[in-house]
């Protein structure tokens, strides 16, 4: 009988090491593969034609696939990104970005600022802005971050001066204190204004839109002096900047072997090249 104890203790003890066993061993984590798939929100603007030719081919080489898909609005690409359907885009600069963050409850993140072309305010009458009358009419964007980039354009170029202590990248109309040559400027969106261009006397654009919209560069009567917060950046989710494909991203813009593309795709001197990164 106490052999027959024994052996059913032994049994009962054996059958809960190897079930501990087990347990510990699925409840050891495992290491997830590194993603290698990338999907790209991408645009009609020059920003994804940069991508394709310089950046694409240097994320290949280390074995990512890219998987490409169009928008039409920045609206629905950024939150495409934010709810995870879209990896990566190129559309904005910080400032847009964080409004949009602001308005919108999102998550994008700036993962690494990239080459830009400079706004520029255009005009289908005018070679230059010292050629218009007193009230002359000038579009500028409606939405915040290109507002203030349009009124930083005309300050710098002492055409309006803004009230002391306003910050440039939160200006609105408000905030013109001095408009010596009594400009009209009218904040539409801003993808209308190279549309109706030719029924006004200047009108902004972003380099973007400027491009999109085939506008002759001759046109261009003030151009931008591009600062940090105007650079356009690569948008992800916050959640995923830690991520080595993140990181991949962000290295290969940083690459000298983009550099080197950019010195020679730059022929026409129409980009800036960051200064942060």
């Amino acid at each position: 009988m106490n052999k027959i104890i024994y052996l059913a203790l032994s049994c009962f003890v054996a059958a809960s090491l190897i079930a501990c066993s087990k347990t510990h061993q699925d409840d050891t984590p495992t290491t997830p593969t590194t993603k290698k798939e990338l999907i790209f929100g991408a645009s009609a603007m020059p920003y994804s034609t940069v991508f394709a030719q310089g950046i694409k081919p240097i994320l290949e080489k280390q074995g990512y696939t890219i998987k490409t898909l169009n928008f039409s609005t920045l609206e629905v690409n950024n939150q495409s990104v934010n709810n995870g359907q879209v990896d990566f885009n190129l559309d904005q600069h910080t400032a847009y970005l964080n409004v949009f963050n602001r308005e919108k409850d999102t998550h994008l993140y700036p993962l690494v600022h990239i080459p830009t072309i400079p706004a520029a305010i255009y005009s289908d009458k005018y070679a230059s802005i010292q050629q218009a009358p007193n009230g002359a009419s000038v579009l500028i964007p409606s939405d915040p971050a290109n507002t203030s980039r349009a009124l930083r354009i005309l300050t710098d170029n002492q055409l309006i001066q803004l009230k002391p202590n306003t910050n440039p990248i939160l200006a609105t109309t408000k905030d013109i204190a001095i408009n010596p040559r009594h400009l009209k400027i009218k904040e539409i969106d801003s993808v209308m204004i190279p549309r109706a261009l030719n029924e006004v006397d200047f009108g902004f654009a972003s380099g973007g839109i400027a491009y999109q919209s085939k506008l002759d560069p001759k046109k261009a009567v003030l151009r931008e002096k591009v600062i940090p917060e105007m650079e356009m950046v690569v948008t992800i989710n916050e959640k995923n900047k830690d991520t080595q494909w993140a990181k991949d991203l962000k290295t290969a813009y940083q690459s000298p072997e983009f550099k080197q593309f950019m010195q020679k795709y730059n022929q026409n001197q129409m980009w800036v090249m960051p200064q942060s990164e």
